[in-house]
């Protein structure tokens, strides 16, 4: 899950913990990072709008939904996906090892 550097996220250790996530931050100072986080919670809310109760959605319907959001091209990305993007970083990281 990704923060922006926002005081309400002060209690971000309890949420990971809760969760069982890893949590990010935004770098200081880089607008654009909020943007890209406010665009891809739009893209969520094409799926799940406002007050979803997400006790009430399946693991597999999330999965499906994640699927389908990292097989749209993103312009920041030069139009890969998301998962095209991933690909490529981890043959890069699996050629410097």
């Amino acid at each position: 899950m990704t923060f922006d550097n926002d005081q309400a996220f002060s209690k971000h250790e309890q949420i990971a913990k809760a969760l069982n996530i890893k949590t990010y931050f935004t770098r200081p100072y880089t607008s654009q990072d909020k943007g890209t986080i406010e665009n891809r919670n739009g893209v969520i809310r094409l799926f799940f709008p406002k007050k979803t109760d997400f006790d009430k959605v399946s693991s597999s319907e999330i999965k499906r939904v994640e699927k389908e959001i990292n097989s749209r091209p993103v312009r920041k990305f030069g139009y890969l996906t998301p998962d095209e993007v991933f690909l490529k970083m981890k043959g890069s990281v699996a050629l410097m090892n």
